[in-house]
């Protein structure tokens, strides 16, 4: 697909990448609109290379060689040992050159039409508008918040976390309108 002029891929990822993702989450640390773990914590390569890549699946937005985005999702993390495979939490991130531009919206498309769920769940630090927009549109319904719920360790501080819900073929169709109001051709192929 082609955004903003550049031709992006999105693959699903795995132990190969992490290097990687570890230097894209490096590009990301210093950026001040950035909401990803590595606000909240100090992430390690050795960190990265313990994700479980198949039971967590993660999907890149490369350009050529580079990753510009991603979005994980994280299944059955809810209510114990019954582990409920149905549901998967998000994480996700674009780079800030191609933020506002859409290919959030791919990102959400390819990982839906590949990982089969009924709901999906998110949480927002309180201070990410833009996140939280994008949630709205997606159909994303907001069901509450949890004040000083994370301790963000670069800032000293504790952050308020909104948590949101959805359901995934709405977030699906969503995302998909999105792509073509936005004249963006993607193809999940």
């Amino acid at each position: 697909m082609i955004i903003d002029g550049k031709r992006i891929e999105i693959i699903k990822a795995n132990e190969n990448y992490a290097e990687k993702f570890y230097e894209y989450l490096q590009e990301l640390k210093d950026d001040p609109e950035n909401y990803t773990v590595i606000r909240y914590q100090e992430v390690k390569l050795e960190d990265v290379n313990k994700i479980k890549w198949e039971d967590n699946p993660m999907f890149l937005a490369l350009e050529g060689n580079r990753i510009v985005g991603s979005l994980q999702i994280i299944r059955g993390k809810y209510f114990g040992i019954a582990r409920q495979n149905h549901v998967g939490e998000l994480a996700y991130s674009v780079s800030k050159e191609f933020r506002g531009k859409g290919l959030i919206y791919a990102l959400f498309s390819h990982a839906l039409e590949n990982i089969k769920l009924k709901i999906i769940t998110a949480w927002v630090d309180e201070r990410n508008i833009r996140s939280q927009k994008l949630l709205e549109k997606l159909n994303f319904t907001k069901l509450g918040k949890i004040n000083e719920f994370m301790y963000s360790l670069r800032e000293g501080i504790y952050v308020n976390l909104l948590f949101y819900v959805g359901n995934a073929d709405n977030i699906l169709r969503r995302a998909k309108e999105e792509l073509e109001r936005r004249g963006i051709k993607y193809s999940d192929s």
